[in-house]
């Protein structure tokens, strides 16, 4: 049995945790044999996320199950763009108070003046 052709194949059923691209494209490499199974390293194509796979061989078919002490990820949000870092800063810049205050206050009074003015 072709391990590498066998994962190959049942990679295309599987996602990505992280970014939720399928599997069929990514990097599998063996990292160890243990009679009767494998640890396998997966890196995604799409966001290069890496994670290892403890994979199990019964009775010619293979089943692909994430290591004990790696719980599947849920879906991230989307990435911090500059745009948010340069709105953060502003809003920071002009911030007198603790943490508590920051994050109670409305979200319309926390943006800087002329955010809400240029996006009204």
């Amino acid at each position: 049995m072709n391990i590498l052709r066998t994962l190959r194949e049942e990679a295309k059923k599987l996602h990505c945790t992280v970014c939720g691209a399928d599997h069929a494209k990514s990097d599998i490499r063996v990292v160890a044999k243990l009679d009767p199974a494998w640890i396998v390293r997966v890196t995604c194509s799409s966001c290069r996320t890496e994670f290892k796979l403890l994979v199990v061989v019964q009775e010619q078919s293979a089943q692909m199950r994430p290591m004990p002490d790696e719980r599947p990820r849920t879906r991230r949000r989307p990435p911090v763009t500059p745009d948010d870092v340069i709105d953060a800063h502003e809003l920071l810049k002009g911030f007198s108070g603790d943490v508590t205050t920051l994050f109670k206050a409305p979200a319309a009074s926390k943006r800087p003046a002329a955010k809400r003015e240029a996006r009204a």
